[in-house]
């Protein structure tokens, strides 16, 4: 067996959790990563081990948490709700009146945020440099018509979701994403988190190869073609080779809101801890907030690609048989390559995990760590 050594600390009654992550680089194939939990504020687990790419792997070692970023632009339209700048249930055209075109004048705010606004890839064909102007994107989508009708279906928006709910953002408070998390949330909190970063950030980590699949991956049925679109939002980029994709400077300096959030497990998990209680002084949610978004909106068989067994609230993702957090009650996101980042209202808790070795199927790193969570709760 392979020995590993990891830096940080780990409050006692959590051991378990460091068994679980040390496990990850002695059984699971980990080479580098990092794993965070808060409970009531203080941090009980800080972990780091491996190497980045570029170096040891360090706790300010950031790397591309993939879709995480879902639910950090998630907290950003609630705490934009919170303040009375939108309202969820509100149709996107009240505040974006472009929307209404195609059929879409009824799509409310949350409707998008659940995955519900049938716009999962762009028709119009765009490059890098049209997600850069942002506003490409948004004519793009807001002149669509939807795959389905909303409240009818629901399908994973893999990117398209960060331009929605972004343009929504920035049409009620002046701000797009990437504003508002350094001004509202980053700079608060004392948080490294960027959408987009510069490829040679030293601290920066590259994605190295995936882990092996040990059993195979049914994709029967998909078509590949709307998945290319879906992931590479109709030709900015390759999004049938992500991980490639991720290490290169056209994906890196993107504003991608749903997809190229960069930091560290420590950044994702002190930005959950301060939606389910203070973190040294600052909250960024409060408690009713936090109970209707977790409330259960998409569920079961999706209009396009199969039923992994996911739920989705308003935003985040909610515990499920596939990823089951801290038990019921939990609300986060999971992202593309094995990342993880959650939160738990009750509980007092929030656990963040963040790798550099793209997952397999099955992977079960960031699970270990929430078997290990809810065993030591």
């Amino acid at each position: 067996m392979n020995t590993i050594h990891a830096d940080g600390h780990v409050a006692t009654g959590f051991q378990k959790i460091a068994d679980a992550f040390l496990a990850n680089f002695t059984e699971r194939g980990d080479t580098g990563a990092a794993c965070t939990v808060y409970v009531h504020g203080d941090i009980v687990v800080d972990l780091w081990a491996g190497d980045s790419g570029r170096g040891p792997w360090t706790r300010d070692t950031r790397s591309v948490l993939f879709s995480v970023s879902k639910g950090v632009t998630t907290v950003c339209l609630l705490m934009a709700a919170e303040e009375g700048h939108l309202v969820l249930d509100a149709p996107v055209a009240d505040y974006w009146p472009e929307f209404a075109a195609n059929g879409k004048s009824a799509v409310t705010v949350r409707q998008i945020l659940a995955h519900q606004a049938g716009l999962i890839a762009p028709e119009t064909r765009l490059t890098a440099d049209d997600l850069r102007s942002w506003t490409p994107v948004t004519e793009a989508l807001a002149l669509q018509a939807p795959l389905w009708d909303a409240g009818t279906g629901h399908a994973y928006h893999a990117l398209t979701f960060g331009w929605l709910a972004g343009e929504v953002l920035r049409r009620t408070t002046g701000k797009r994403p990437s504003e508002w998390l350094q001004q509202r949330i980053a700079e608060p909190l004392g948080l490294t988190l960027t959408f987009g970063a510069d490829v040679d950030d030293p601290t920066l980590a590259m994605l190295g190869e995936p882990l092996p699949s040990q059993e195979a991956i049914d994709v029967g049925g998909i078509d590949v073609d709307l998945l290319a679109r879906v992931m590479g939002m109709n030709g900015a980029f390759d999004g049938l080779d992500l991980f490639t994709t991720a290490n290169q400077p056209e994906f890196l300096s993107l504003e991608i809101p749903a997809g190229n959030l960069v930091g560290t497990a420590h950044d994702v998990a002190r930005l959950y801890a301060a939606t389910v209680g203070e973190v040294d002084g600052v909250r960024l949610l409060r408690a009713d907030t936090v109970r209707d978004a977790r409330r259960p909106l998409s569920t079961g068989t999706p209009f396009f690609g199969p039923d992994a067994g996911h739920r989705w609230g308003t935003g985040f993702m909610l515990d499920s048989i596939r990823r089951g957090m801290a038990g019921p009650g939990s609300f986060g996101h999971d992202g593309a390559a094995g990342q993880l980042a959650f939160a738990h209202l009750e509980h007092g808790v929030s656990l963040a995990y963040q790798t550099n070795r793209p997952g397999g199927e099955p992977d079960d790193r960031a699970e270990a760590l929430c078997d290990s969570l809810r065993a030591c709760l």
